[in-house]
């Protein structure tokens, strides 16, 4: 989890959020270079800035992934430019790589995004919440809501 994301631009974003997995151990340095290239691949068909200050950049059955899914939220209190669908600048991210095996998790885990952006309560909680403990919390209810 990132609480106060460095970045301003998608690509900074996308590389921060890939370094912090590398720093817990879940990717190498070279494995970022491949996940970088398959996000970037993905945003290059379509933004994944999908509007009310959210952006969930993935890459799905991704043979670098060693557990089915990986993924970071991270949060950005002046948001950044992200080429979203509104236009808006993204506050909140979700970063999602899932290997072939993790299908049903990646699309699992896409449903409870989803849902968070329909939820305007929780939105707007998540763009403005320096707390990681209540950040969980809100992620947990989602979790039993939607499963």
């Amino acid at each position: 989890m990132i609480l106060n994301l460095t970045a301003r631009d998608k690509k900074a974003a996308i590389r921060e959020m890939l370094g912090l997995l590398v720093e817990q151990g879940k990717l190498d340095e070279e494995t970022m270079k491949k996940a970088e290239k398959a996000v970037q691949k993905r945003e290059s068909q379509a933004s994944t800035g999908i509007g009310k200050w959210l952006g969930v950049p993935h890459a799905k059955s991704c043979s670098f992934v060693d557990d089915s899914l990986v993924g970071v939220y991270a949060r950005c209190e002046g948001g950044l430019s992200y080429e979203s669908v509104d236009g808006e600048p993204v506050h909140v991210l979700f970063l999602v790589l899932s290997s072939s095996k993790g299908a049903d998790e990646n699309l699992s885990i896409m449903k409870r995004i989803a849902a968070l952006h329909r939820d305007e309560k929780s939105l707007r909680y998540l763009t403005t919440s320096t707390d990681a403990a209540n950040i969980t919390e809100i992620f947990k209810e989602a979790d039993e809501q939607f499963s």
